[in-house]
């Protein structure tokens, strides 16, 4: 039997030393019996390709990458500015679309709420990480976001709430016999 796939979304496809983190925590799913797929691994010839048809050829890439994956972990930790990547919410919501798990951490524990300014607009006061939108996918899993409290230097480049993760998506396949 293959090892469940995971696709493994988040910001980190925009870090310098992406292809290292990517590797890393490649490393961290098969630790726990998963495959890690980072949207990097797809094999992209983009060359003659005008600017936006490049965008599209990497969009239709990760749907292809997402389409042969069983399950997505998520990085939700807040990523030029109080929410998450857009990217990452996207596909978020597409593998919910497409009834796989969604898992998600976060190595900024607090609220959106609490690092939203106050401006004449609402903000949801569900005391979620990000808009429920994104945390309700991964409520529907049966699962919690996992939070992380890490210093603020550190948010980008620690694997805690990753690690945690993906433990809790090991307990959740070997609890549900799935």
């Amino acid at each position: 039997m293959r090892p469940r796939r995971v696709y493994l979304a988040g910001p980190d496809v925009f870090f310098p030393d992406a292809i290292e983190v990517g590797r890393r925590k490649k490393a961290i799913c098969s630790e726990h019996g998963f495959e890690g797929v980072f949207p990097l691994d797809a094999e992209l010839d983009l060359a003659g390709l005008a600017p936006p048809e490049q965008g599209y050829r990497c969009f239709d890439a990760m749907v292809e990458l997402m389409e042969g994956c069983d399950l997505v972990i998520a990085n939700l930790t807040p990523f030029r500015g109080p929410s998450m990547d857009v990217g990452t919410a996207v596909e978020i919501g597409y593998m919910h679309g497409r009834s796989k798990p969604v898992f998600g951490y976060t190595n900024v524990a607090t609220s959106y709420a609490d690092r939203v300014a106050p401006d004449q607009f609402l903000i949801e006061p569900f005391d979620l990480v990000d808009n429920l939108m994104v945390e309700g996918p991964i409520h529907s899993t049966g699962v919690h976001v996992v939070r992380s409290s890490v210093p603020g230097e550190k948010i980008y480049v620690s694997f805690e709430g990753f690690r945690a993760c993906v433990a809790l998506a090991a307990e959740f396949f070997r609890r549900d016999g799935a």
